[in-house]
């Protein structure tokens, strides 16, 4: 065999080998096994738990609506609008699902602004995808790529023992896996917290992994989001992969319709989008009726569409509306077309900001406040009672960003004073690249040269300045 060959062989194989590193994570509403005691629902910002394969959940309407409150845009401006917005352009510009090449997405996409990071800037952009792919069903693979089934007591009180199980999935053979974006993880401790709680720490095997940083995919969530000065250029090859799996269209879920849908007997939408093209004025279902089909065989949407709705330019608040699409499903192998107004009486997606500290007495920091409409469970409709999916997603995701910014610590009975304070705890919004431009920092009006002198030099004062 000549060189050449040589090398295109080991070539080939590598591709093959390589092909297969790398896994996604599905989310749903959490099991009565995960609890607290096993590491679930530790009052992390993000909800849910971690789904097997085939209980996967998901939208089901072509469009989803997102949009901002009055307080969002008084603290984040028009800039924070366009971080937004381009969040969504990613996922808008992205291929059908079945259509979509894994190749044509890298295991890492995730970079560094070190001026953002020595400021401690977290990205607006990155957070809020990361959030909407949460949304979508991708839970993260750093935190499920190993999790607690079970915890139980010797006899006689001792040991303790765990059962630990994967919730990774390879995008290609959908079996469980090790590897996220081409990096092999493990775990190096499983321990109680505290008497209430127990947790299973995962990291790379490579000890030159930078823990998982550069390679983790945009839907990790959680402290993998929440890195000042990290962002993401795009999606990940397992982002991409878990997106596949859930929206292809032969992957075939009984599912319900979403909730505030109705059927449109007349083919018109009520609304400023109106009925599809070509659509007739009668509509017929698989038992000659004008009647909605709720329940009923749905195949993957292939792609959600995310519209940006305005609030009123007069009044500033929110005019609901109707929006209607078409909506096909299956009976005895035959595909019927039904037309649905669904009524939008709030975006799908709200993007708020408050002061999420809480009472007199909390020491605690929250970042994000992240409310879900709810998760419907079809598992019964599926035939297999008693499984956690698959479901939808139903329309109604309130995300709320933390407003109050830094804080100083002070602690008694030390002399309490800015000066003396015993520390400084919380982070900024912004907005940065990978360019030399200057980080924009919220909200709008914050001066990032004065934040920087007080931060790298110890100054006093607030950066803030009133625009």
């Amino acid at each position: 065999m000549s060189r050449l060959s040589r090398y295109l062989v080991l070539l080939i194989a590598a591709k093959a080998i390589l092909g297969q590193l790398g896994a996604f994570s599905l989310v749903g509403p959490e099991a009565a096994w995960q609890t607290p005691r096993l590491g679930y629902a530790l009052n992390m910002p993000f909800a849910g738990g971690p789904m097997d394969i085939g209980e996967e959940y998901r939208f089901n309407v072509p469009v989803v609506y997102y949009g901002f409150t009055s307080d969002f845009l008084n603290y984040f401006g028009q800039k924070g609008v366009d971080e937004i917005d381009k969040a969504f352009k990613i996922l808008n510009e992205l291929p059908a699902a079945s259509k979509v090449s894994l190749a044509d997405f890298p295991f890492a996409s995730r970079r560094i602004n070190h001026r953002a990071a020595a400021l401690g800037l977290i990205d607006l952009k990155s957070t809020s995808l990361s959030i909407v792919l949460h949304e979508m069903g991708l839970g993260s693979p750093i935190r499920f790529v190993y999790t607690l089934r079970s915890r139980w007591i010797g006899a006689g009180g001792s040991p303790t023992n765990f059962y630990v199980i994967r919730r990774n999935f390879d995008p290609e053979t959908w079996r469980a896996t090790s590897y996220i974006n081409g990096q092999l993880w493990t775990y190096p401790l499983v321990t109680d917290v505290n008497e209430s709680e127990s947790f299973v720490f995962t990291e790379p095997v490579d000890p030159l992994a930078c823990c998982g940083l550069l390679y983790s995919p945009v839907a990790s969530m959680g402290s993998a989001v929440f890195v000042s000065g990290s962002f993401w250029t795009g999606l990940t090859r397992d982002d991409i992969g878990g997106l596949r799996y859930i929206y292809r269209k032969n992957n075939y879920n009984v599912e319900n319709l979403p909730t505030n849908t109705i059927t449109d007997g007349t083919g018109g939408g009520g609304g400023p989008w109106g009925p599809p093209p070509g659509t007739t004025n009668t509509v017929t279902n698989a038992f000659g009726s004008n009647v909605v089909v709720n329940i009923g065989l749905r195949s993957g949407r292939e792609k959600i569409k995310f519209t940006k709705v305005q609030n009123d330019s007069t009044m500033g608040f929110f005019v609901p509306f109707t929006n209607n699409f078409a909506d096909t499903y299956y009976t005895n192998g035959t595909p019927f077309t039904q037309f649905i107004d669904r009524a939008v009486t709030i975006p799908d997606i709200l993007f708020d900001v408050a002061d999420l500290q809480g009472g007199d007495a909390t020491d605690t920091f929250t970042t994000i406040s992240y409310v879900q409409a709810a998760w419907s469970n079809n598992d019964a409709n599926n035939g297999i009672a008693g499984h956690l999916g698959p479901g939808v997603v139903e329309p109604g995701l309130t995300i709320t960003f933390n407003s109050i910014g830094s804080m100083f610590w002070n602690v008694y009975p030390n002399f309490l004073s800015e000066y003396n304070r015993a520390g400084e705890i919380g982070w900024w919004w912004g907005s940065f690249d990978g360019t030399t431009n200057d980080p924009v920092v919220y909200p709008l009006g914050t001066e990032v040269t004065e934040l920087e002198r007080r931060v790298l030099k110890g100054e006093t004062g607030s950066p803030w300045r009133a625009p």
